[in-house]
């Protein structure tokens, strides 16, 4: 793992960096340009620009009680007065959610052999139609019973959904019948390769509610990272389906898994999706991470160094806001206040595998590693284990290291799932986060808003 220069893994934050409390609310002196800090006090929503003698001022004084510091005082002030509007974010994991989260993988199988697959996809194994009808009766008849507004369903667990094509038809179309019998609303969502032709591409088109097509960048880049079996080219498939999907499905996204071999090219795969289709997606970016092929096929892409997807995805950022169109990546959200990274571990989600074991993580291809039920094929019904739910829920926890960090209500303490592999990616978080914190204050110093509130 690349440690970049300025961060200390041990306490995962940057030395630099200042926490304090305030009437229960952290506040944080955040090294910034110029010797200036950002005084930053994300539950007050408050976000100040502050020169360093100040913020040492006020990492002394910790602002817990009057004195004859007049900057001091100003700060103190303002503090108090937004303590008013303050946020206090509810943990995920107390919050019951007003949708049941069903999340199917109907095979291991897939077309394209990535080279980062984390699923390792490529196996022959289906979900059998007994195990995907009971899955469909217990979600719609626990969404009634439970008075729920209705149902999420994903397609995101092992291989890509549409390899088994009966099986994907036939599961959309007990699906939206459920729909109509139990009348309960269902939202469907899949993650996709899109290496495939029309025939499928107007079938998802038609009821699919959203779509996220992994799709890597330009020919070179996509060909290397996902090339089909046997070596094959999948570039000019996808390409034809993410102009389909752009102009036909309602909610569209496209991911682009950045690799070492791609990191540097972060501004011209903005460019290329620029140029082939325009600005009214999201693009998501997001470093490879070390898990099932990866690990073996390091040789030839790995995981980006964490100081150089900063840099790019920065670039990349601001050539994107030039242009319109909206750039994301998961942990580094300045918007979001949270207390726990994953509602999926809290709901719990019903994530069914294809051999009917029951998970909350859609990475969790098997089942091992947070598996909380399973169905019996004996009694037809599905069996729950709650101290499993229990141990899922408590990985919620902030890790220790996260206590002092600004970050720590955005990404609350990351996936739990990259800890469980130990893969911290906290330097990227941190990095964006502060960026995103930069640039709002420019925009206010820009627009004459009031720029210490946020």
């Amino acid at each position: 793992m690349n440690q970049p220069p300025g961060f200390d893994y041990q306490r995962g934050e940057l030395v630099t960096n200042i926490r304090f409390s305030f009437h229960d609310h952290d506040i944080f002196l955040i090294k910034s340009k110029d010797d200036t800090f950002l005084l930053y006090a994300p539950t007050l929503r408050c976000l100040l620009r502050i020169a360093g003698s100040l913020a040492r001022r006020i990492g002394e004084n910790e602002l817990s009680h009057p004195c004859t510091d007049t900057a001091i005082n100003r700060v103190h002030n303002l503090l108090n007065k937004s303590l008013a509007n303050a946020i206090k974010p509810f943990p995920v994991h107390l919050r019951k959610s007003t949708f049941f989260h069903m999340a199917l993988g109907l095979t291991k199988d897939c077309t394209l052999r990535c080279l980062y697959c984390h699923a390792d996809a490529g196996g022959n194994y289906h979900m059998s139609s007994n195990i995907l009808e009971q899955s469909i009766q217990f979600a719609f008849e626990s969404a009634k019973q439970n008075k729920l507004k209705g149902i999420n369903v994903s397609f995101a667990v092992g291989g890509e959904p549409t390899m088994d094509w009966n099986l994907f038809t036939q599961c959309v179309n007990r699906l939206e019948q459920a729909e109509e019998k139990y009348s309960v609303p269902i939202h469907l969502s899949m993650t996709t390769n899109g290496y495939y032709g029309q025939v499928k591409r107007r079938f998802i088109a038609e009821h699919l509610d959203s779509v996220l097509l992994s799709f890597d960048g330009p020919v070179d880049i996509q060909n290397l990272h996902r090339p089909a079996l046997g070596g094959k080219p999948s570039y000019p498939l996808v390409l034809q389906s993410a102009r389909f999907f752009l102009q036909n499905v309602q909610s569209f996204a496209i991911r682009s898994t950045v690799s070492n071999y791609s990191v540097q090219r972060m501004p011209e795969i903005v460019e290329f999706f620029l140029k082939q289709f325009g600005n009214k997606y999201d693009l998501i970016f997001e470093p490879l991470v070390p898990l099932g092929r990866a690990i073996r096929n390091a040789h030839l892409v790995s995981e980006p160094s964490q100081e150089e997807f900063v840099t790019y995805y920065i670039q990349s950022k601001e050539l994107a806001k030039k242009n319109g169109l909206e750039i994301k990546t998961s942990a580094a959200n300045h918007k979001r206040l949270v207390t726990s990274f994953c509602g999926a571990m809290s709901i719990p989600s019903f994530t069914v595998t294809t051999t009917g074991t029951i998970t909350t993580c859609e990475r969790d291809s098997t089942g091992e590693n947070y598996g909380y039920g399973r169905f019996d094929p004996d009694t037809q019904t599905f069996v729950f284990d709650e101290q499993r739910i229990h141990d899922n829920i408590s990985l919620l926890s902030l890790p220790q290291k996260c206590n002092n960090c600004f970050c720590k209500w955005h990404c609350a303490g990351d996936c739990p799932d990259l800890r469980t592999i130990n893969y911290d990616r906290c330097y990227v978080n941190r990095r964006l986060v502060q960026y995103e914190l930069e640039s709002t204050l420019n925009t206010a110093n820009k627009t004459q808003t009031r720029k210490e509130v946020i």
